[in-house]
């Protein structure tokens, strides 16, 4: 590592990166030796006394001088160190500099050959040397060396004993150094931001921030998992005061896919230009770069894996005004060689220290092991292969358990898949789990993700039991996370892990599944003939946004005597459908949930069950539907995307006792005639409704309000009862007669 290294990691106070203690004659030609010489091919300033230095009963000016200025101290206790006076002195002293604020030195104990408990025992080696040091300094000076002596003992440190040779211990103790000079201790003791300091130095430099007059595309590379996104926002939020607009633009990848460049330049102009942004209409490639070219900006595009993408949304450095900086993250280093982008951070693994900080903030919820687990932490961690969310969600799992669950979850990562450890340990916590809790992040990572928290129990609720605790506990296990709007979310490689959970024994009974997520699987239960057996499946997610069309046989429909979930996922940015239905759709299951985008027939089957129903989405439905019954479902809202329905004719929510409020994109449905509301109790107000109405039926509602009918609309009226029509009888009463006359 180059030399450099060591001057960034300094502050003003400190002159040494550390201080040596030890025992000369103990460890001094072997283990000491190593050491020192392994923290000063990393580029680090040690201070340690090169010869044995004859001192008397106080310490050296110099030595005192060098602890001062010293950022850390390494205090090597060996089995001869309480003999020794000199030792026992510094010891001292460092404790109180570590005890001082703000920040005091701090103190990396290593246990050399010895165990930690004997520095606070009565009994022992140490207890007799400060017996006999007593007899000549006092008992109030070895008062103080005892209590530096327990202090030490009670810090977490490195023990000799749990490894196999002195070079794995050096290794480990200078990488632990190295990390914590690089360690940003105010955002890492609150956070999972372990070592982002040492990435934002790197990559700020790589900016070149000083620089106004150029444009600078820099790429975050590396697999899935490492932190890209976590490092790209941190970089974001850091750089924000230096640039007013901005834009951080999350899941490139799949946004693209759904909804198409143009979707995501207007939400790039619109928080670069909130208060003009441009048409909708006229958002392309040339209009984006005309508006950018004489703003500085810095802008995120996060997971990207096709140039297309880089292409269409930040073309070229020419796009940007002057001191524009532009960051990309990406699994695939293809991306960025073909858009030119020659500035490429590559984020790689967590070393074993940062590993083991991170996993013991969830394991323990400290930044290191408990003594007794240490051994474990560096065996499970090494099964890991430093990747920031495995580390996390294992570390999670473990969580106040006892050391035979350890060991378990040990034996399973060495025993299962050791070609591909990262897949097995995030399965190994989804083994743990139980019933409910897998069913639950099966559901989230399938349908929620990116969701709202409460839309998701309420949905999940009646299928299992205790929905929020159960969302509750794979969030403290690392299995998903909310965002700050209560958005409920899935890191990509767990829904990768859950998809390849739903497909596994798909070539056997696929009927016998309760979730389809294969867009092969899927087709294959509409297209082949499945006999007379029932189809046990609870959920089907269809995505064609990449797949070629296929008909559905609805009779299938019939089989699925067990299905919660249908979503059926197309681009609507391209157009049309790639699912057709052949036959008489006549029949769908008591769902839940159901969303089923570009939709090819006019209605929903008649003999639609919704009494189940709480979450339907839009758009669902084709512009050639006409009518649309939800009546008797558990819906509480219904989308303002019901107003793309454009030529909706008949619209029937008689009987939702939960349905609140109504849309004011109703006033869209040009060609309504039917709206029935009957029964709804808890709608209080109603919004205009531009339509041809010819019959609303509001009987049993709490209507106090009313933006519904133009006298040129014909209306057969059903109210409540004649009380409730006092403030608009005469309105009322005259568009009813005008609709009887027309008729």
């Amino acid at each position: 590592m180059a030399a450099s290294l060591a001057a960034e990691a300094d502050d003003s106070r400190w002159k040494y990166n550390a201080f040596l203690n030890f025992r000369g004659k103990d460890v001094r030609r072997n283990f000491i030796s190593h050491l020192y010489d392994a923290l000063k091919e990393e580029g680090l300033t040690i201070f340690h006394d090169d010869e044995e230095l004859q001192r008397g009963d106080f310490i050296e000016e110099g030595l005192e001088k060098g602890m001062k200025q010293s950022r850390f101290a390494i205090v090597v206790i060996s089995e001869d160190y309480a003999t020794s006076q000199w030792c026992l002195r510094e010891l001292s002293y460092l404790v109180d500099l570590a005890e001082k604020k703000p920040p005091g030195i701090g103190l990396i104990p290593i246990f050399y050959g010895i165990d930690p408990s004997i520095l606070k025992s009565r009994t022992g080696c140490f207890s007799e040397a400060l017996k006999k040091h007593e007899q000549r300094f006092g008992p109030e000076m070895v008062k103080k060396w005892r209590e530096a002596l327990a202090t030490v003992g009670n810090i977490s440190g490195w023990d000799s004993k749990s490894r196999d040779n002195d070079s794995k211990l050096v290794h480990e103790v200078v990488q632990d150094l190295v990390e914590r000079l690089y360690l940003d201790e105010a955002a890492d003791e609150s956070t999972d931001l372990v070592g982002m300091s040492f990435h934002k130095k790197r990559i700020e430099s790589l900016l070149s921030l000083d620089s106004e007059d150029d444009v600078q595309m820099l790429g975050l590379w590396g697999m899935g998992g490492r932190g890209k996104t976590t490092i790209a926002n941190c970089i974001f939020k850091g750089l924000s005061s230096k640039f007013p607009d901005r834009c951080f633009l999350e899941n490139v990848k799949s946004d693209f896919q759904k909804h198409g460049a143009s979707h995501l330049r207007k939400q790039i102009m619109s928080e670069i230009f909130p208060k003009s942004p441009l048409n909708p209409r006229c958002i392309n490639s040339d209009a984006m770069k005309r508006r950018l070219r004489g703003k500085k900006v810095l802008l995120v595009l996060d997971d990207v894996d096709d140039v297309e993408q880089l292409q269409e949304l930040a073309g070229n450095c020419n796009w940007f005004g002057p001191g524009s900086r532009i960051i990309i993250t990406t699994r695939d280093k293809r991306v960025l060689d073909e858009h030119h982008v020659k500035l490429i951070y590559e984020v790689k693994p967590l070393r074993t220290t940062q590993a083991i900080q991170l996993f013991s903030k969830h394991a323990f919820k400290m930044n290191r092991p408990r003594e007794e687990f240490r051994e474990l932490c560096l065996d499970i961690v090494e099964k890991l292969g430093g990747l920031p969310l495995a580390v996390r969600v294992v570390g999670a799992s473990l969580y106040d358990r006892k050391i035979g669950f350890w060991e378990n979850k040990l034996c399973i990562l060495k025993n299962k898949c050791l070609d591909k450890p990262i897949s097995l340990a995030l399965k190994a916590s989804y083994d743990a789990l139980d019933d409910h809790e897998k069913s639950v992040f099966l559901y989230v990572a399938g349908c929620f993700h990116g969701e709202y928290m409460n839309r998701a129990i309420m949905v999940l609720d009646p299928l299992v039991i205790k929905s929020e605790v159960r969302l509750v506990t794979l969030m403290e296990k690392s299995l998903i996370s909310k965002s700050n709007n209560t958005r409920l979310w899935v890191h990509d490689l767990l829904q990768d892990m859950a998809k390849d959970i739903t497909c596994e024994g798909r070539l056997e009974k696929p009927w016998k599944r309760k979730m389809m997520w294969n867009s092969l699987d899927v087709k294959g239960l509409f297209t082949e003939n499945m006999g007379s057996k029932d189809i046990e499946v609870e959920s089907i997610l269809l995505n064609m946004a990449e797949e070629t069309g296929f008909c559905i046989n609805p009779e299938t429909f019939k089989k699925m005597i067990c299905l919660k979930f249908l979503k059926i996922h197309n681009n609507l940015s391209i157009g049309g459908s790639k699912v057709c239905i052949v036959g008489d759709f006549d029949y769908l299951p008591p769902l839940r949930y159901l969303r089923w985008e570009a939709y090819t027939l006019k209605s929903l089957p008649s003999d639609f069950k919704t009494h189940n129903l709480v979450e339907l989405m839009f758009p669902v439905l084709g512009n050639g539907v006409e009518k649309m019954f939800l009546n008797g479902t558990m819906i509480e809202e219904v989308p303002s995307s019901i107003g793309e329905n454009v030529n909706l004719l008949c619209l029937d929510m008689s009987e939702c006792k939960k349905l609140r409020n109504l849309p004011d994109t109703l006033r869209n449905l040009k060609k309504l005639k039917l709206l029935y509301l009957r029964g709804c109790v808890n709608i209080t107000k109603m919004p205009h409704v531009a339509g041809e109405i010819r019959r609303l039926d509001l009987y049993g509602t709490s209507i106090e309000k009313y933006g519904v009918l133009s006298e040129e609309e014909a209306l057969e009226l059903h109210n409540r009862d004649m009380e409730f029509a006092k403030g608009f009888l005469t309105r009322f009463v005259r568009n009813y007669k005008r609709g009887k006359n027309s008729r």
